[in-house]
């Protein structure tokens, strides 16, 4: 037994088992922290939850003010860019219409004055129709005289 007493007097031995306690100790220290810790918030849990409540409110406030802030910052610049895209979209629109009635009326002017050509070459055409539907008839029975005519120019 002398030996084991020996390697219990040994530095080594001895720095290990102080390490040890120390070790031990510190949870112990942190174990009864922890519980003072939560015994406090249980004695104090309804002026902690207070206490955050106010916070938050706090918070809340200032993050409502801040919203108000921005709007008011915005909002007269979004209504002077409404008011621009609205003056632009009806300057857009009016000349749009204005272009397109006058090409609309470019276009029906165009389209009477081909009409009345249209009429016209169709009289024309009908005029020349009749008169030669009119000779037509008489040249077939004056066929036969030109042929001899022909006939004898060819023979002479």
């Amino acid at each position: 037994m002398a030996i084991l007493e020996d390697i219990k007097k040994s530095p080594v031995v001895r720095a290990y088992r102080q390490g040890w306690l120390a070790w031990l100790g510190a949870h112990k220290t942190a174990f009864d922290l922890a519980q003072d810790g939560v015994q406090k918030l249980k004695n104090n849990r309804e002026e902690l939850v207070k206490d955050l409540v106010e916070k938050g409110e706090a918070v809340e406030e200032q993050a409502q003010d801040g919203v108000k802030n921005a709007k008011a910052y915005v909002e007269p610049r979004l209504n002077e860019v409404r008011e621009k895209v609205t003056a632009v979209r009806g300057k857009l629109a009016s000349r749009s219409t204005s272009e397109a009635t006058d090409r609309f009326e470019e276009l029906s002017g165009e389209i009477a004055k081909l009409s009345k050509t249209v009429s016209g070459l169709s009289r024309k055409v009908n005029s020349v129709r009749k008169p030669a539907a009119n000779k037509a008839a008489p040249k077939k029975a004056a066929k036969p005289a030109a042929e001899k005519k022909t006939a004898e120019k060819a023979a002479a």
